[in-house]
């Protein structure tokens, strides 16, 4: 073995250390072009089942039991989790890219939509929807305007925004009336007429989270079929009686201002 010293010694140092890397990283990159191989592979058959999933339980009208329902939400999770194959962007679309990007999101959001009771804030999606897209991430001005091209095209989905300024996308479906007949039901019964209700008794009725439930609440207030009550324990909604009343047959007490 013949000893290298001084600056050549240094040298050769330099050059076994060069070629060791280039060796790891040539394999490295071989069990990368690997992985993304199989990657893309796994990804599109994730489509095929999504779509093949949506598909089933949009045309599905006979009773399943509750073991098939948490095997289907933990298959769309798996779903959701696995991301875009194809993600559109500006560079292949061009000055179609809003639209693209349109019909895509509303492809995406459908079973996040139905995993949250038929309406899901705007800001949780677009938080889903980038991590779907990988790196090709999108704006926001890029989403709303996403969402404003649904009036155009034949989709069941629409961008709402409550008093509150919150904005969420819902199914066409869960219409104001659909939920305040829900509202009423749950409102009417004897113990919520008597304690009234609150915004966690609301979320368990219509299968969204309390903050969501609470806008309805408030919705519901703002067109008179509820009334609150504030507390130390929080909001209590109950159903609005004066509804009932007919001024008609009201009559004033001049003598006492009543």
């Amino acid at each position: 073995m013949v000893r290298m010293v001084g600056v050549s010694g240094i040298l050769r140092k330099e050059q076994e250390m060069w070629e060791s890397t280039d060796k790891s990283l040539q394999e490295a990159f071989q069990d990368l072009n690997a992985l993304m191989s199989k990657a893309k592979e796994m990804v599109m058959l994730a489509e095929k089942m999504r779509l093949k999933l949506l598909s089933t339980s949009s045309s599905q009208s006979t009773t399943i039991g509750d073991e098939e329902i948490g095997s289907r939400e933990e298959m769309q999770e798996l779903l959701l989790s696995v991301g875009i194959i194809s993600p559109v962007t500006k560079e292949s679309a061009g000055a179609l890219y809003h639209q693209q990007l349109s019909r895509q999101l509303a492809d995406f959001v459908k079973v996040p939509l139905e995993r949250a009771g038929g309406i899901i804030n705007l800001i949780d999606v677009y938080c889903l929807f980038n991590r779907a897209r990988g790196t090709e991430l999108i704006s926001p001005d890029d989403l709303l305007q996403a969402c404003s091209l649904w009036e155009k095209f034949d989709v069941s989905l629409v961008l709402r925004k409550f008093d509150s300024g919150v904005m969420v996308i819902q199914t066409k479906s869960h219409s104001d009336e659909e939920v305040i007949a829900k509202i009423k039901i749950l409102v009417m019964k004897p113990d919520a007429l008597r304690h009234g209700i609150s915004a966690s008794d609301a979320a368990r009725t219509l299968g969204v989270a309390p903050a969501m439930a609470k806008k309805h609440l408030l919705s519901a207030e703002s067109k008179g079929v509820l009334c609150r009550d504030i507390s130390p324990d929080g909001f209590r909604f109950y159903i609005n009686l004066f509804l009932e009343f007919d001024r008609d047959d009201m009559y004033f007490d001049t003598d006492f201002a009543v």
